[in-house]
């Protein structure tokens, strides 16, 4: 039988590969792959998203750099159109007067204006006639302009000049107007830029109608030629930031409103310290310098934008587009691949000698110890062909006390230990299935546990992003609310005269109808025109626009108080809060969500300040109204309510919107769940909320109003007890 059993063995086939003969060099082939594979595979996988990362975070950068750049653009126009109108409206009231003889006196002014604002190549004051009649004769640098090249334009018609000429057209009829991107005939006559940078020799121009004080008539037009120098160096300093980032290539560059003709960009005439020949001032993205990918994105309003050089160079590029619609510039900065990719070529080398490094010992070791390993499984190799044989009292003469020592006393109770283990098998089997059902729910818990930790996870951090994105917020609000005082101060500062001017004018008028020496003829012709001009209604209505103006500026002034109090987000220290100013500011942001088709009623009980993180309360109460309106589909009511509730205080938001299902009610506040279409909501607003009212220690609930709609009740402590 034994016989029969050594015949049916067969001998192990020979490897192909001779190397295969030995243990020793399988095992040291297969220690070396199974070292290498995950060294390569995470060098290959660090590379890869490396460069990823690097990609994205650089056109990030750029985006946001873009945008910055974009804003500055726009606050300078700003600036510029708000410095013409200061100058326009407050020159005349200076002189007292603005007819022809008076002209003259306006020269200081215009060079005190040149020297004080950044920028100007000429500004100018033209008649009805379109006749120049006063300019600055100095320039920014209070330096004299030479007679010459004055009379080549003072005392000239500004039709000799075709693009002052149009706007001279336009203002002469009380327009504002603008000119782009240009050069100018007159700035190229007063200043001497032929040697200069090439981004001296362009401009833009603003004209405002000139108006006499006294009759409000427009007796001119008031011309302002700016150098494009001012916007070209935004751009050059975008070149510098990006340069002290190790982005040596990179640039920005600036479209006109075509979105295709590029009016800012470094390489242009007679740049100091460059090197390059090219002039692209003038070029176009898609004709001249074969780009049509960029000039997609721009004409799309792409954020950005990759793309290929005509010489096959990569560029990443990030986008905006200014905000003054009258100019419609983009700005774009771009980057070459080169410059994203240098650090990730330095990571691959590092990469590869590390895996070289630390595979050489790898090697070393890995041959020693086979080495040692093969030499005992020879001995044991013996011992195992003699019991095949069918020598059972053979036994394996090894005594080593490692593992292959082990497993030598291991081979030799082999036998004794099969039926053992085969008891050991069958009540293994039997009790396999209730291992099983208990294995499985301990998993279903782990997964449930890991499941409900990734949400907070992912609820934390998308707090964090809002908490980000509301600071950044706050910055570009604060900076609107300031840029808006300016203008609202001049209404306010003024309004008042106009109701004085006003009431003087009517005094004077009605005191010369009551002049004894008036005849009756003269009486009935000024009667008469009165009757045609409607006196009587115009003494009325201009009490009602003045109060109009007033009850406006103050209407501007109470949003921008509340726009600059809602940007302090003093989230890191606890401090007295209001709600029911809290509650006030957000209906007054939220104005336009109700207005006109929703009504608010407000049940306020007394409640007395509490301890708290006055922005993200504020949060809070926007989120809740806004949703509150949002749930109004056309005309509907919504309900304040706030009392005193023992120790703490409660306020309910009620409203009779479509209102939520049932279902849906106890997933309200669940991380990313929204009722609302695609694209209309995050689900994060409810949930970001019931986090602020719990680390505020207080409750937020929900539930179906009575005639439809829902309500939302929040609960909140006085004073803030001190975590333990």
């Amino acid at each position: 039988m034994r016989q029969a059993y050594a015949g049916r063995s067969a001998a192990p086939e020979e490897p192909k590969i001779r190397f295969f003969h030995s243990v020793r060099q399988k095992l040291l082939l297969l220690v070396t792959v199974l070292t290498l594979l995950p060294l390569a595979g995470l060098s290959v996988f660090s590379y890869v998203a490396g460069g990823n990362q690097i990609r994205a975070r650089i056109r990030f950068s750029l985006e946001k750099m873009a945008q910055d750049t974009a804003d500055k653009m726009d606050l300078l126009l700003r600036a510029k159109k708000e410095e013409l109108h200061s100058m326009a409206t407050t020159s005349p009231l200076v002189l007292r007067r603005a007819s022809p003889p008076e002209w003259d006196r306006m020269i200081p002014l215009l060079n005190n204006y040149c020297f004080n604002h950044e920028g100007y190549d000429a500004l100018l004051v033209v008649d009805a006639t379109g006749a120049v009649v006063a300019m600055n004769t100095t320039d920014r640098n209070m330096a004299p302009i030479p007679r010459a090249r004055l009379e080549r334009v003072r005392g000239r018609n500004i039709s000799e000049f075709p693009e002052e000429r149009k706007l001279f057209e336009a203002s002469i009829k009380g327009q504002h107007s603008h000119a782009d991107w240009y050069a100018s005939a007159i700035a190229g006559v007063l200043c001497d830029y032929e040697d200069e940078d090439g981004s001296y020799r362009h401009n833009i121009a603003l004209s405002e109608p000139f108006r006499d004080p006294a009759t409000r008539a427009i007796t001119g037009v008031w011309i302002n030629i700016v150098n494009w120098s001012l916007f070209q160096n935004v751009l050059d300093n975008v070149e510098l930031d990006l340069a002290g980032r190790e982005l040596p290539t990179g640039f920005g560059f600036l479209t006109a409103g075509d979105a295709n003709t590029v009016i800012g960009h470094r390489d242009r005439k007679n740049r100091p310290g460059s090197a390059s020949p090219a002039d692209y001032y003038g070029a176009r993205l898609v004709e001249d310098l074969g780009v049509p990918a960029l000039g997609d994105a721009v004409r799309s309003r792409e954020r950005g934008a990759g793309y290929r050089m005509p010489d096959g160079r990569r560029r990443l590029a990030g986008i905006a587009p200014v905000s003054d619609t009258a100019f419609g510039w983009n700005v774009g900065v771009e980057v070459d691949e080169t410059d994203v990719l240098r650090p990730l070529r330095r990571l691959g080398l590092w990469l590869a000698l590390t895996t070289g490094a630390l595979a050489l010992p790898v090697v070393f070791f890995t041959w020693m110890t086979a080495r040692g390993i093969t030499l005992s499984l020879r001995t044991l190799i013996r011992s195992a062909r003699t019991m095949a044989r069918g020598d059972l009292r053979q036994r394996v003469p090894l005594c080593s006390s490692d593992e292959l020592g082990i497993l030598a006393v291991t081979f030799n109770e082999m036998g004794d230990a099969l039926s053992a283990r085969e008891v050991q098998l069958q009540e293994l089997t039997r009790n396999l299935e209730a291992m099983v059902r208990e294995r499985t729910l301990e998993l279903e818990n782990s997964h449930e546990a890991l499941k409900r930790a990734y949400f907070d996870l992912q609820s934390a951090q998308e707090q964090l992003v809002q908490t980000e994105k509301m600071a950044s917020l706050g910055q570009l609000v604060s900076g609107i609310a300031h840029e808006i005082k300016n203008p609202l101060n001049f209404i306010y500062g003024n309004t008042g005269f106009l109701g004085e001017y006003t009431e003087k004018l009517q005094s004077l008028v009605e005191g010369l109808d009551r002049l004894p020496s008036l005849s009756e003829e003269d009486r009935e012709e000024i009667a008469r025109r009165k009757e045609e001009i409607h006196y009587a209604f115009i003494k009325e209505d201009l009490k009602i626009l003045i109060g109009n103006f007033a009850e406006g500026a103050r209407r501007i002034n109470t949003i921008v108080s509340d726009l600059r109090t809602f940007s302090r987000m003093d989230t890191d220290a606890v401090s007295d809060v209001d709600l029911h100013a809290s509650i006030e500011m957000s209906l007054n942001l939220l104005r336009n969500q109700y207005r006109n088709r929703i009504e608010i009623h407000k049940e306020y009980g007394d409640l007395p300040r509490i301890q708290g993180y006055a922005g993200k309360l504020n949060q809070v109460m926007m989120n809740l109204l806004s949703n509150a309106f949002a749930a109004v589909k056309e005309k509907g009511d919504v309900w304040i309510r706030t009392r005193r509730q023992g120790d703490g205080v409660e306020i309910e938001i009620e409203d009779n919107g479509v209102g939520i299902p049932a279902e849906n009610l106890k997933r309200i506040f669940e991380p990313f769940f929204t009722t609302k279409p695609v694209g209309q909501g995050t689900g994060l607003g409810l949930s970001i909320s019931y986090g602020i009212i719990e680390q505020h220690q207080g409750k937020i609930e929900v539930s179906g109003a009575p005639g439809g709609g829902s309500v939302f009740t929040v609960r909140l402590p006085v004073i803030q007890e001190k975590s333990r």
